[in-house]
């Protein structure tokens, strides 16, 4: 969690009582939960506050005795930003928050681990504009006996645009925007439907279009609240090309998977993560 109070950046620690230390928030993932969705779920938990996902930090691994055993831990980690912040009752679990600047964090922080994160989050130098999510439609219809742009989702790119509808809420959208073809619509549709917002359509995402065009929109969506494009296979990889200035053969994109985008404060591209 970060945040900018004044000139200063922060970001937020808690204090577990049952061990006496200092740490980053974090939890547990439930059976079929997607890890961002965890992420997000046990922020609130743990010290009350809304937060909205943006990039992937370091993961961490690291031994925990578990009975009789002893085990890896995995932990992943991404960079949050507030959302709302009502307050924090304390618990047993977490008996206390603190929001300190990045240097006094390093110094607080009980573990070596939590501090490779935190220095992962300061090369970033937040602050960060809310991401930009940029999906390939789901998995559509043969090409024939209709034409291309009409072609809808199969059942499996239905319950794949469902899915999405499940985890996308982690970076807290307020901004839908779809090529023109059906299959992107559709593939914003559960989310639509989920949380209100209307799916616009701009056809500078649609396939054929000029990806140093696409890649322009993108940063300049990035300036406002956090959106979601939905675009075509042919389109996402030349534009993350033109986005990085990287090789477009690097940037293969399943059906129905995600880059989160993340940009510097003056719209530069920092961070184009993959997930599925």
């Amino acid at each position: 969690m970060w945040r900018v109070n004044g000139p200063a950046v922060e970001v937020l620690l808690v204090h577990r009582p049952r061990f006496d230390d200092w740490s980053l928030p974090k939890g547990k993932v439930k059976r079929s939960e997607h890890h961002a969705v965890a992420a997000v779920r046990e922020v609130v938990e743990e010290t009350g506050v809304r937060a909205g996902a943006g990039s992937r930090l370091p993961t961490t691994r690291y031994p925990v005795v578990l009975g009789d055993a002893t085990v890896e831990k995995v932990v992943d980690f991404w960079a949050m930003r507030v959302l709302t912040d009502p307050g924090f009752t304390p618990g047993d679990e977490v008996d206390d928050r603190r929001w300190l600047r990045l240097p006094q964090a390093l110094r607080r922080l009980s573990y070596d681990r939590d501090r490779t994160v935190l220095r992962a989050l300061a090369a970033l130098r937040p602050p960060l504009r809310a991401p930009v999510v940029l999906i390939r439609h789901a998995q559509a219809g043969q090409r024939w006996p209709i034409a291309d742009a009409d072609r809808p989702l199969t059942p499996a790119g239905v319950r794949r645009a469902r899915q999405l509808a499940g985890w996308l809420p982690a970076f807290a959208p307020e901004r839908l925007i779809s090529a023109s073809p059906t299959r992107c619509q559709q593939t914003l549709l559960p989310l639509a439907l989920a949380s209100g917002h209307p799916v616009g359509i701009e056809h500078v995402f649609d396939e054929g279009a000029d990806p140093h065009a696409a890649a322009r929109r993108l940063a300049e969506l990035s300036a406002g609240p956090a959106a979601v494009v939905c675009s075509q296979g042919g389109l996402i990889a030349p534009t993350l090309a033109a986005l990085t200035g990287r090789s477009p053969s690097e940037f293969h994109t399943r059906k129905g998977d995600a880059w989160v985008l993340t940009f510097a404060d003056d719209g530069t591209l920092l961070v184009a993560d993959q997930l599925r």
